[in-house]
């Protein structure tokens, strides 16, 4: 993960804290990569494990009809408050400075990161409740939210997300244990296929040269 080009610690901000939100985000990145190659192999055998590794919506809704709800919510929730705090750190230490980044890279992405940060300036963290998002999390960080607002609506957010999710995906549970049936019969050949993906995707992003300004 790169950080933003030519940014420097700002004044007030401990370095410390900076160099702690991307080690964690670094980690967790690493972490969901492992778990999204690795999927059909873990949702078969291990599916809180692959949820705690990569909390997507599909991971979450396929391991719902085979893992205790309350504790696959509270995993989820967890992890992926973790992430969008590290998010709220690093918005926190370089304020407009990320946003403008993320505009370099992603002009599209940018665009709908002003609009929301139009709207975050009128409602607040009430907006975490409905989109607890990772660009709303920097908007957070760089409105320099207090950390006892932020984190309860964080949460609370992710908590319904995760909450309509999982009661979708107990809904729909024999759908997934036929996708779960259809990777156990091809355990081998769909993981390596997934591992594949991933490299392949991570490979052609990383050359790719950021939209022009």
């Amino acid at each position: 993960m790169n950080s933003p080009e030519g940014a420097l610690v700002p004044v007030g901000i401990p370095a410390r804290l900076v160099r702690a939100s991307w080690s964690l985000l670094a980690v967790l990145t690493v972490a969901s990569l492992a778990g999204t190659a690795m999927s059909p192999l873990l949702l078969v055998k291990a599916p809180l494990l692959l949820v705690a590794l990569s909390p997507d919506s599909r991971h979450v809704a396929l391991a719902a009809g085979r893992v205790d709800p309350v504790l696959l919510m509270s995993v989820t929730v967890l992890r992926r408050s973790l992430y969008s705090i590290g998010v709220y750190g690093l918005g926190a230490a370089y304020g407009d400075l990320a946003v403008n980044w993320i505009e370099a890279r992603a002009r599209r992405l940018g665009k709908a990161l002003r609009a929301l940060e139009r709207l975050f300036a009128r409602v607040g963290a009430v907006l975490l409740l409905a989109l607890p998002f990772l660009s709303v999390c920097v908007l957070a960080g760089a409105s320099r939210t207090r950390l006892i607002v932020f984190l309860p609506a964080l949460v609370l957010g992710h908590f319904l997300w995760v909450f309509t999710t999982v009661w979708l995906g107990t809904r729909f549970a024999a759908e997934a244990q036929a996708v779960v049936d259809f990777f156990a019969e091809r355990l081998f050949e769909s993981t390596l296929v997934c591992v594949a993906l991933v490299a392949g995707y991570q490979f052609f992003t990383r050359r790719r040269p950021a939209a022009p300004p």
